[in-house]
């Protein structure tokens, strides 16, 4: 008996012996209570799990704050708007006082350049292997495809899933386009950025003044709009040879290189109604076609130069960009021009300001053979995203998930970003945006983040409703409401577009392909001096075909056959 008590013993020694070793090892062990009592191993992970879950949970509600505080560097591209109050600065002012306050956030730039310096600055890095920043926000594609090629960026798909609010997702999957341009294989490379939808989106705008002068209505037609210009030029409302009666800014100003799809002064539905839509991707009979390249384009190249030897669009054309345009809109010498929906906040002050008497009131798109189309512009600007080896992609999504409140009822953003900076309180409790009322005057705060947040369907939508009548029900629609009459107007009509198919959106979203990056410049070259060329009447209209030839032969033909690679992937 003594022996088989002792080779028991021997057996149980082992046996634990071999499960304690085994505890240490695997989280997952059957464990026992310590000697002084204390859960250890399983407990211990499980307890260690469930204070991740609760922290997942407070950054997703964004109530959680980082008592040792967090590092976030970043780098900045300016421009002529940004500007500080109270000596502040891009590194030390409102917002970032606030993201070290609220959040236990530390936001640190390593350096700030003009935006037009911001690529060159960002390659430098890459090359030379500098430290690179833990986020970034571009909304450069090219550079964006680039930095996320370089393989030092990182897939946040997990972290979106785990730490986005769900505000952000409800934004952020309302639409399959969404994350079109920066999901790479199927990896959300980015956290995407976006303009308001239909921004840019052109409305007709018409000199109200000179059309009442003449005694004529508002066209609805292109042969009642070809009749207005006439007459503009015939009867010299404005008292001057030297008007233009159509402004069109064919100098590709600006960030978009189309002589047709400028910001102000666009063209684009001058060729819509015959079934194109310049420098734009659309989808016939099932595959991506560059719609500068289809014969539909002719109609509208004729059209333009048939306007052109008449007179109602300037001589220099070419040369106008779209901030001459607006110079040229600001000292009364424009009769119409096809823009956006924020026009009343400029140029048209400038023209108010500069010609006693004028303005510019807004109008739908007129039509060709019962139809209107134009190109919609697009929402997406590029992407925020995050260095491979940042640990704390949970702060960067604590801090997304309070900026998106924004505007909601009860959010300390409900007004604006900041009281005295963007937006102030008056003695009788209402709120004011003016600049004359904000103490020390106004700023803008919403330059200062990290990025801006917005839902890009939201804007448009809401003054479209305001325009039409409807009772606020939000301090959204109660701010839309304050808006200029103008302005929410134009909004109406770029809705009503949007319901009757008039823009038409891009079939291509996602990143520049190899070939975009290497040849889009010298086929948007080849574009616009052809184009310019036959509507200027020194190339004849059947010069087009040559110009679709040598376009597929020096580039077109690949990057066409990598949009159809990246639209059947995407279906």
């Amino acid at each position: 008996m003594s022996r088989k008590r002792s080779l028991l013993a021997l057996s149980l020694t082992a046996l634990l012996t071999l499960a304690a070793c085994s505890g240490k090892n695997d989280n997952n062990a059957n464990t026992a209570e310590g000697a002084d009592g204390t859960a250890s191993g399983p407990v211990q992970s499980q307890a260690a799990s469930e204070s991740q879950d609760a922290i997942a949970e407070a950054i997703r509600k964004g109530t959680y704050k980082f008592e040792t505080p967090v590092k976030i560097t970043t780098v900045k591209a300016t421009d002529s708007t940004m500007k500080y109050k109270n000596g502040e600065s891009v590194e030390n002012n409102v917002h970032t006082k606030w993201a070290r306050d609220e959040l236990g956030i530390e936001i640190k730039y390593l350096w700030q350049v003009p935006g037009d310096q911001f690529a060159t600055k960002m390659r430098l890095m890459l090359t030379s292997e500098e430290s690179l920043p833990d986020v970034l926000m571009t909304e450069d594609m090219t550079l964006l495809n680039e930095l996320i090629q370089s393989g030092k960026y990182k897939d946040i798909s997990e972290d979106y899933e785990k730490y986005a609010s769900p505000t952000i997702k409800e934004i952020y999957n309302s639409n399959p386009l969404m994350w079109s341009q920066v999901t790479y294989d199927g990896k959300k490379m980015a956290f995407p950025n976006f303009a308001h939808a239909g921004n840019d989106n052109g409305v007709m705008w018409i000199r109200q003044d000179w059309l009442d002068k003449l005694g004529m209505k508002a066209p609805t037609t292109f042969e009642e709009l070809e009749a207005l210009m006439q007459a503009m030029l015939d009867k010299k409302p404005g008292g001057s040879d030297k008007i233009v009666p159509l402004g069109v800014s064919l100098g590709s100003g600006g960030s978009n290189p189309s002589i047709f799809n400028g910001w102000l002064g666009e063209s684009t539905w001058v060729f819509g109604p015959s079934g194109t839509i310049p420098n734009q991707w659309l989808e016939k009979d099932g595959k991506l076609v560059h719609g500068s390249t289809q014969p539909e384009m002719k109609d509208g190249l004729t059209r333009l130069r048939d306007w052109y030897d008449k007179g109602y669009i300037s001589k220099e054309a070419g040369l106008h960009d779209e901030n001459k345009l607006a110079e040229l809109i600001g000292q009364g010498k424009v009769g119409i021009v096809v823009a956006p929906y924020w026009l009343p906040n400029w140029p048209i002050p400038d023209l108010e300001k500069n010609v006693p008497g004028a303005t510019m009131n807004p109008y739908p798109l007129p039509t060709l053979n019962g139809k209107a189309a134009a190109r919609d512009s697009t929402f997406l600007r590029g992407g925020l995203i995050v260095k491979k080896d940042f640990e704390h992609t949970d702060a960067l999504f604590l801090y997304l998930n309070r900026i998106f409140e924004k505007g909601k009822t009860g959010s300390e953003f409900e007004n604006g970003w900041y009281k005295d900076y963007d937006y102030t309180v008056k003695a009788d409790g209402t709120i004011s945006v003016d600049d004359a009322d904000i103490p020390g005057g106004k700023v803008g705060p919403a330059k200062y983040l990290l990025m801006e947040p917005k839902n890009p369907f939201t804007n448009l939508k809401t003054l479209a409703k305001m325009s039409r009548g409807a009772e606020p029900s939000s301090e959204e629609e109660e701010r839309a409401l304050r808006t200029n009459p103008k302005v929410l107007k134009a909004g109406e009509y770029v809705d009503d577009g949007w319901q009757a198919n008039t823009y038409v959106p891009n079939a291509f979203t996602g990143s520049p392909t190899g070939t975009m990056q290497t040849k889009n410049g010298i086929l948007s070259k080849l574009e616009g001096e052809t184009f310019l060329g036959i509507i200027y009447g020194k190339k004849p209209i059947d010069d087009f075909d040559k110009f679709v030839k040598e376009w597929n032969k020096i580039g077109g033909e690949q990057v066409t056959k990598e949009a159809n690679e990246w639209y059947q992937k995407s279906k």
